[in-house]
């Protein structure tokens, strides 16, 4: 009777064991089938994202490819985490079969399970992660169309302004012909002018060649006369690169020559040896 017992207590011991491992591998079954739902719920997000990536390649393929590379490479690490979900998820099932058959071993396995399931939890942060990234390519590609938008305005302004340069130089010659000839025109008829009338304004100036001078007699002999608007009482500014050198007053005048009288205490007459052409501002 006693030994009865003991096999009966054995044989529940045992089937608790067993019911143990049996909850233990179901439990693992049901994460692992978890981790299967979550892995093709990344399937078909990366399937709509390659997707919409299709979409932005077609409106600026040429602007898009280094974002192309970045999601290939994206989807490239989620690939090798998939390859490594299903390597620990082999491992897993590996240690639940070895589980199921050396229930001795439930403690040191179910410690390797712990490690494992650390192990998918870091690669599920890891992957979830990734998707985050991959989220945000996605969200970021209206920001990429708009500035491939502004980028073609812009090259397309580019083109405007050459043909318009390009029309312009086209009548550039013929514009620059007929200012030209209107400056010709006008310059003629400023000097015709300057040379014809009779004479001088106030503060009008006049240039000489030369000068001829008399520094004891005082006086200073101009190679103008009544011809270029000189009158006898005139007062002149004489300079010579802007620099004022003395004044004179018309003494005597005839058609082509003139002669006027140092006034002095203004300038220094004697520097008119340093120079050979001469300005005359009439005062």
């Amino acid at each position: 009777m006693k030994v009865n017992k003991f096999s009966l207590v054995l044989t529940l011991l045992t089937l608790g064991v067993v019911c143990v491992g049996g909850w233990k591998a179901f439990s693992e079954m049901s994460e692992r089938d978890r981790m299967e739902a979550e892995l093709l719920a990344l399937d078909k997000k990366s399937g709509e994202l390659e997707e919409a990536i299709d979409e932005a390649q077609e409106k600026s393929k040429e602007n898009l490819e280094f974002l192309s590379t970045r999601i290939e490479t994206r989807k490239k690490e989620a690939s090798e985490k998939e390859v490594l979900l299903k390597s620990l998820r082999d491992q897993l099932e590996a240690k639940t079969a070895a589980l199921s058959a050396k229930t001795e071993r439930k403690e040191e396995l179910g410690a390797e399970i712990q490690e494992m399931k650390k192990q998918i939890a870091a690669v599920e942060k890891e992957i979830e992660h990734s998707r985050n990234r991959i989220r945000s390519f996605a969200l970021s590609l209206p920001d990429l169309e708009g500035k491939i938008s502004e980028l073609r305005a812009s090259v397309e302004n580019e083109k405007q302004r050459e043909i318009d340069g390009k029309r312009s130089l086209l009548t550039y010659e013929s514009k620059t012909t007929i200012y030209k000839e209107h400056f010709d025109v006008t310059l003629e008829a400023l000097q015709r002018y300057m040379y014809e009338r009779p004479w001088l304004e106030k503060g009008e100036r006049l240039s000489v060649p030369y000068l001829q001078y008399d520094f004891q007699a005082g006086f200073l002999g101009l190679p103008v006369g009544l011809e270029r608007g000189i009158e006898k009482g005139m007062i002149f500014s004489v300079r010579a690169n802007g620099k004022k050198l003395c004044r004179i007053k018309i003494n005597d005048v005839s058609p082509r020559n003139s002669v006027g009288m140092i006034i002095p205490l203004f300038g220094n007459p004697v520097e008119l040896r340093k120079f050979k052409s001469f300005d005359l501002i009439h005062l």
